[in-house]
């Protein structure tokens, strides 16, 4: 059950660029202040489960998303691309601001994908202590 196509880019301005990508059925995971160079040799991998990867299409399925440019024109750079697939584009765009029906509970669930070593509660997950740090 893992897609044929698995990409997932959040880049927030002046913050990090998260990504999520499909390489060798596992994601690879990578968190960098925008404008880093990624280096090479240091990738990170979750590798989830056939059943993690059979709830996530169902959840998203469940989830009836219609993903849709916002109303109000809010550039407060944050924007999100996203690419996945089976046989068929299960979820596919490119929005700044995603803020359409059920975005929140879509990237929680991309987010659990993620759970690995180096990321226990994900790549996508949010600490306001990490950023006292």
């Amino acid at each position: 059950m893992i897609p044929n196509k698995f990409f997932y880019e959040e880049i927030e301005y002046r913050s990090y660029t998260y990504l999520i990508k499909l390489t060798k059925g596992k994601l690879k995971l990578q968190k960098t202040y925008v404008g880093e160079r990624i280096i090479s040799g240091f990738d990170i991998f979750a590798e989830p489960s056939s059943q993690n990867w059979k709830d996530f299409f169902v959840a998203v399925n469940n989830l009836n998303l219609n993903p849709n440019e916002p109303t109000e024109e809010v550039l407060d750079g944050f924007q999100v691309e996203c690419h996945i697939s089976y046989e068929k584009d299960l979820i596919k765009f490119e929005i700044i601001n995603p803020m359409f029906k059920n975005f929140e509970n879509f990237r929680n669930l991309v987010n659990l994908l993620t759970i690995c070593s180096e990321y226990p509660h994900g790549l996508l997950y949010y600490d306001n202590e990490e950023d006292d740090e």
